[in-house]
């Protein structure tokens, strides 16, 4: 063997080594972000308390054994329905916040795996994959968007049965779509909608060559698509009323907030590290330049779902039918339809070895900012751990099956990093102990559990959590609670402690957290 043939096949074991142990590292750096979900004993996501007693209040519901059968009814025609049903499931072998943790962790994993497929379909190149690592632990992470979170991974796969049916229109391939497609419409109502624009465009971009009849019958699914969702806005129309809900929210359109949020919102909400979340979101964009990769303009169906998201995150408001963060929780997508859109470029054996030690580093720094970020996240969420574990004294001082309001006084949590971390935090009494909290996700048209008419709360339902200073012993209906979760870091709201029919006992004090019983009316 000459000394040229040595070096050369020396050169391609070294070569593969390096492509195996970064793979390997991806592998372990995937495997560690499914465990975050598992290291605070109560996850410091917003909304994750209200969807727990969704599904806990669900579960009793369904086995004749919930209290609160009078007030409540069950809710199946609802957008939620797939990953409010797989807790469902979990929760009859293991507690409700387990069966979140698991179902959540099983979504990020299909998740990174779905984005993996959509890659090698549009030929991407996978030292881009690292970009599909962070974006689940973004704004809707710490939202807690629990079934938007179970949907997004699905919206991916979807979007590969829409190329597939894009490519070769057929009945089969129809017929699958629309059976996925009504699937992703009982995931989350916004991603069944953005899907199925990205699919309808995979179609038109398809097009060429095609006679109008057969782009038209490659569309029908599509528009089997708009029937279903003129079929949920009819049969909700009463409901609509009943709940005084507005179908479409308004909001100036301002592009420079929009275009600031599109870098932030990809690492979560950036509360206090607004700078750092942009720095590390062009750092991530620049790689594909820094790997010398070109836009794969051999397939423009690639530039369909990052050009249809763009459309989305600048036109739409960002509350709509009272759902909140309409367009900025869709950054989950936001890195992984960028990485789509590149693809290896040709090079001559000319500089092949300083390539290689780019390449190298490139990837190097990708994997240290995912480590970095994860780190972040484990480092919140044990000290979200301790800061919280207050609440567990408070919460075992009270009776199970009782009514109770929550005031959050102070819901912010500087270990979390969050703002609104406790918001919506008592609702965990209704989760473990068959309570039934206010404010309750229960009065939202598109729950799986909500109030019969009559039994909301029809003025601003939602008002008393980000505004408890202003709660009203008569006109909150103070005299129908038990009892009165507040945590507070200072005064508490004078009606709260003064009214006269039913005074309030101190029950449970343990930190910020206090709990209130009201034992003469009850």
């Amino acid at each position: 063997m000459d000394t040229t043939s040595f070096v050369r096949q020396f050169t391609l074991i070294n070569t593969a080594r390096r492509v195996l142990t970064l793979r390997a590292l991806f592998i372990a750096i995937v495997l560690y972000g499914g465990i975050l979900f598992w290291i605070a004993p109560r996850p410091p996501m917003v909304d994750i308390p209200q969807h727990a007693a969704q599904i806990a209040t669900l579960h009793d519901m369904l086995l004749g054994g919930s209290p609160w059968q009078r007030i409540l009814a069950v809710n199946l025609f609802t957008p939620y329905l797939i990953g409010y049903g797989l807790a469902l499931a979990l929760s009859f072998v293991m507690p409700v916040a387990a069966a979140i943790k698991l179902a959540l962790m099983l979504s990020y994993y299909t998740f990174v795996f779905a984005c993996v497929l959509l890659r090698r379909r549009f030929g991407g190149d996978a030292r881009l994959d690292w970009l599909f690592l962070p974006p689940f632990f973004g704004l809707s992470y710490q939202w807690g968007f629990y079934p938007f979170m179970m949907a997004v991974p699905l919206g991916l796969l979807y979007l590969l049965l829409a190329l597939r049916h894009a490519d070769r229109p057929s009945r089969s391939t129809g017929g699958w779509l629309l059976l996925a497609g009504v699937i992703l419409f009982f995931a989350h109502g916004l991603i069944f909608l953005v899907a199925n624009a990205i699919g309808a465009a995979f179609v038109l971009v398809r097009s060429r060559g095609r006679r109008l009849s057969e782009i038209a019958v490659a569309l029908i699914p599509y528009a089997g698509f708009a029937l279903l969702c003129v079929a949920y806005v009819v049969l909700n129309d009463n409901a609509q009323s009943a709940y005084q809900l507005g179908i479409l929210g308004h909001e100036p359109r301002l592009f420079i907030h929009r275009g600031a949020m599109l870098f932030m919102a990809t690492w979560g909400a950036a509360f206090s590290q607004k700078w750092a979340t942009v720095l590390a979101t062009l750092l991530t964009l620049a790689t594909a330049h820094m790997l010398g990769l070109r836009p794969n303009r051999r397939e423009p169906a690639a530039f369909v779902p990052l050009v249809v998201l763009l459309a989305y995150w600048f036109l739409v408001p960002t509350v709509a039918m009272n759902t909140h963060f309409v367009y900025e929780r869709f950054a989950v997508y936001v890195l992984p339809f960028y990485a789509f859109l590149f693809v290896r470029r040709e090079h001559s054996g000319r500089g092949m070895e300083a390539r290689r030690h780019r390449d190298l580093a490139c990837q190097v720094a990708l994997a240290l900012i995912c480590i970095a970020f994860f780190g972040l996240q484990t480092k919140r969420s044990l000290a979200f751990a301790t800061e919280s574990a207050n609440f567990e004294r408070v919460l075992a001082a009270a009776e199970p099956h009782q009514r109770a309001l929550m005031l959050p006084m102070d819901p912010r949590s500087p270990a979390a990093d969050n703002p609104n971390a406790y918001l919506h935090y008592a609702a965990w009494y209704q989760a473990d102990k068959q309570g039934l909290v206010d404010f309750n996700f229960a009065e939202f048209l598109e729950q799986v559990v909500r109030y019969r008419e009559g039994h909301t709360l029809r003025e601003a339902p939602d008002r008393l959590s980000w505004m408890p200073g202003i709660f009203s012993w008569k006109n909150d209906h103070g005299a129908d609670y038990r009892y009165f979760f507040v945590r507070e870091s200072g005064s508490l709201p004078p009606a709260l402690l003064t009214n006269r029919l039913c005074p309030l006992t101190l029950l449970e004090k343990s930190g910020s957290w206090s709990l209130y019983e009201n034992r003469q009316c009850h």
